[in-house]
């Protein structure tokens, strides 16, 4: 009976394989990075974030430019990324006297490609979410905005990685695709 699983694995695989299916995760369990392949991440390299408002959006456009630039900084652009953020506080827990004790935050960012050309033409477009939540400790105010830091942190790389996994398939699309 493990043999007859074994082959039908196998055979599924050839079948992904053959139509041009690229797992994102690679045979480890962990996500591969869309810079593995050299000629995507050579057109990862042209795109180029526009500016964010924000200390939020600062941050976040730092870090979605060095994950597309990856090891080529100075690559001439031939992308724009627009991303604009949105969240969304909830208190989540309650003392007896009312105050919150953990706070969750939902992350959402929409974003659009465009060419660097004039006029710029719409590549695609998108909307990734994600959400974090950090504990408000009883008189330890220092310890709730470390704790607010660590988790805005973990938001910039979650849905930055997200927008930057987005991206590299559209242009994987927009390579695949003729023309």
């Amino acid at each position: 009976m493990s043999h007859r699983r074994a082959l039908l694995a196998l055979g599924g695989a050839g079948l992904l394989a053959g139509c041009g299916f690229r797992p994102l995760y690679g045979p480890d369990g962990e996500r591969r990075a869309p810079a593995t392949d050299p000629g995507l991440a050579a057109e990862l390299a042209t795109v180029r974030v526009a500016l964010m408002p924000e200390r939020f959006g600062q941050v976040m456009r730092r870090y979605l430019q060095r994950r597309l630039e990856g090891s080529r900084p100075g690559t001439p652009s031939r992308y724009i990324l627009y991303v604009a953020t949105t969240s969304e506080v909830e208190p989540l827990g309650f003392r007896q006297d009312g105050t919150a004790t953990r706070v969750r935050t939902v992350m959402t960012a929409n974003w659009s490609l465009t060419t660097d050309a004039i006029p710029p033409t719409l590549v695609d477009q998108g909307r990734e979410r994600t959400l974090d939540a950090f504990n408000i400790p009883d008189l330890q105010f220092f310890a709730a905005e470390a704790s607010r830091e660590a988790m805005d942190r973990r938001l910039v790389e979650e849905l930055g990685d997200r927008v930057v996994e987005a991206v590299a398939l559209s242009l994987r699309r927009r390579q695949a695709t003729p023309g």
